[in-house]
C-alpha cells in the first residue's frame, strides 16, 4: 500500500493532515522532533514516527525509505530576531536534505509546504502566486529560499514537486491565535495602528483539503498554489466578529504603530548578541503592519479546490475547542 511521510506531522498543521490522511485510508508515517512532552513518547511505540532532526540526514533518510509521497512541513516559524542560524538550518538546509532523500528512494511525489509570507506585505491586493515575492523577515527569506530550492530541483531532477503556500492558519490544536481570543475576551486586547490592515484567516481544515487534492494530482505536479479561505477581512472586521461570538465588546484601544515598531527594533538588537529570544519583535509587530490578502482562483480552476467553511464558522468552532480544554 503507497505510504505518505509527513514531516513535522506532529505540529498543529501536520497533525490535521496526518490525521486526514489517516482517515482516508492512507498509510502515514511521521518525522518528528521531540520537544517538551514528545521526549517521553520516544520510549513508546509509535510505529509510525520517526523521531529525528530535520537537520539530521540519516534521521530524514530513516524517515523517507519506503514511503512513495512526501509532504514537508517542517519550518522555523514564528520566532524572533535572534535565530539566523536555526532559520537557515531548518527551512533551507532541512529542506535539502528532504530533496535528497526523496530523490535517493525514488519518491514519486513531494508536496512542500512554504508560506504566503514570501509575499510579505502584499505587492497587490487579492495577491496571487504571480505576485512579486516581498519577504520582510527572517522566516519569510528562508521560506523564499527552500521553495526556490524545491522548484530549481524539480526542473533539474525531474522529481515530482508541488509547492503550496498556506494562509493564515487556525483552528482546534492552534495555540497561536489563543491569545489574541483570551485578551479580546478580557477587553485587553489593543491594536496597533487604525485596525485597518487586510488579513486572510484560513481554517485549518480546508487548507488540509488543499493539501489532500494536491496529493499524487498530476495536475498539481510543477505548480505552486496558494490555499486558504475564500475571503479576507480588516482586522477591526476581525476582532468584531471573535467579539461577537464572545458576547464581549470589540476592541477600543488603538495606539500608533511606528514608536511599536522602533521599540521591537531595539528588543531584537539588545537581545541579539546574547542569544535570547527578544519579549517585542518585528514579526509579531508585522501582524499589525503587513496587509494579507490573497487569490485562491488558481487552485480552485486548476484542481477543483473549494473551501468549506467560513471565517464566522472556523471561528466558531476554535472558541469552541478552546473552550472545551478550558483554555478560553
Amino acid at each position: 500500500m503507497p505510504k505518505v511521510l509527513v514531516t513535522g506531522g506532529k505540529g498543529f498543521l501536520g497533525s490535521h493532515i496526518v490525521s486526514r490522511l489517516s482517515a482516508n485510508g492512507e498509510t502515514v508515517k511521521i518525522l518528528a522532533h521531540p520537544r517538551g512532552k514528545d521526549k517521553q513518547s520516544q520510549n513508546t511505540i509509535e510505529s509510525n514516527t520517526i523521531w529525528g532532526d530535520i537537520r539530521d540526514c540519516q534521521a530524514v533518510e530513516k524517515a523517507v525509505e519506503g514511503v512513495d509521497s512526501i509532504i514537508h512541513v517542517v519550518s522555523n516559524f514564528r520566532r524572533g530576531g535572534s535565530d539566523k542560524k536555526e532559520a537557515y538550518a531548518v527551512n533551507v538546509e532541512g529542506t535539502k536534505n528532504v530533496l535528497e532523500a526523496a530523490k535517493k528512494y525514488g519518491v514519486q511525489h513531494l508536496i512542500h509546504c512554504s508560506t504566503i509570507g514570501v509575499h510579505g506585505t502584499v505587492l497587490e491586493i487579492p495577491a496571487n502566486e504571480n505576485t512579486p515575492f516581498n519577504p520582510t523577515d527572517l522566516y519569510q527569506e528562508t521560506k523564499l529560499i527552500a521553495e526556490k530550492l524545491v522548484c530549481d530541483f524539480h526542473k533539474q531532477t525531474g522529481l515530482p514537486t508541488t509547492v503550496i503556500r498556506p494562509i493564515s492558519l487556525f483552528g482546534p490544536g492552534d495555540i497561536r491565535m489563543l491569545k489574541l481570543f483570551r485578551l479580546i475576551k478580557k477587553g485587553r486586547f489593543v491594536i496597533i495602528g487604525d485596525g485597518k490592515v487586510l488579513f486572510h484567516p484560513s481554517y485549518v481544515d480546508d487548507v488540509v483539503s488543499g493539501f489532500t487534492l494536491c496529493l499524487n494530482n498530476e495536475k498539481a505536479i510543477g505548480e505552486a498554489f496558494i490555499i486558504g479561505g475564500e475571503g479576507y477581512l480588516t482586522l477591526n472586521e476581525l476582532c468584531q466578529i471573535i467579539a461577537d461570538e464572545l458576547n464581549v465588546k470589540p476592541p477600543q484601544m488603538k495606539i500608533p504603530i511606528t514608536p511599536v515598531l522602533e521599540l521591537a527594533t531595539a528588543c531584537e538588537k539588545i537581545c541579539e548578541p546574547f542569544g535570547i529570544q527578544p519579549p517585542l519583535h518585528r514579526r509579531r509587530v508585522s501582524f499589525f503592519q503587513n496587509n494579507r490578502a490573497f487569490s485562491i482562483e488558481k487552485v480552485k480552476s486548476v484542481l477543483g479546490y473549494k473551501p468549506q467553511y467560513s471565517i464566522k464558522e472556523g471561528i466558531q468552532k476554535t472558541i469552541h475547542w478552546y473552550k472545551s480544554h478550558g483554555w478560553l
